[in-house]
């Protein structure tokens, strides 16, 4: 397990608004000190640490689905 600290919490996705976006600093473990995005389950708030199974995949970052001029990268 690796511990990550977060940082920023971004919004809430889903189709329900349960999941959470946040950045968060990986405190240890091979990426220490990288801030990656990742979703999560459970309520968070901005100093809470987190234990993440893995670093390397990252969430994809929230669209603003009501700007009508918003680019779709796919």
């Amino acid at each position: 397990m690796v511990h990550a600290e977060v940082v920023e919490v971004v919004g809430r996705t889903g189709i329900y608004g349960e999941v959470i976006q946040v950045m968060c600093k990986v405190l240890d473990g091979y990426n220490a000190g990288q801030v990656i995005r990742r979703n999560v389950r459970t309520p968070v708030q901005s100093g809470d640490v987190l234990e993440l199974t893995e670093t390397e995949r990252e969430a994809r970052p929230l669209v603003d689905k009501t700007h009508p001029y918003q680019p779709r990268n796919r």
